[in-house]
């Protein structure tokens, strides 16, 4: 399967919890429109030995924003595990 460079995404930031263990990247479509695609840490593990790990998404509806800006302050109050995290850029 082939990229389709119209449906291009940017990660333009990303904000974490303190634990690590999840995040919050602020995306930059291709249409110029942002949205936020939370994110949890993940292992899978297999008689003691780690067969797999990454991130993945976590789901839930969230709305389209006009700048990155919106899109990080609708993280900020959707997700209690950002209150005190510093953020990072991407």
């Amino acid at each position: 399967m082939r990229s389709d460079p119209a449906n291009a995404e940017e990660t333009v930031k990303v904000l974490e919890a303190n634990d690590g263990l999840k995040r919050v990247r602020i995306v930059r479509r291709s249409d110029a429109v942002y949205v936020i695609r939370p994110e949890a840490w993940y292992q899978n593990v297999f008689e003691g030995e780690i067969i797999a790990e990454g991130w993945k998404p976590i789901y839930e509806e969230f709305g389209l924003f006009g700048s990155a800006d919106l899109a990080e302050h609708e993280a900020l109050v959707s997700f209690e595990w950002l209150a005190h995290s510093p953020r990072k850029n991407a």
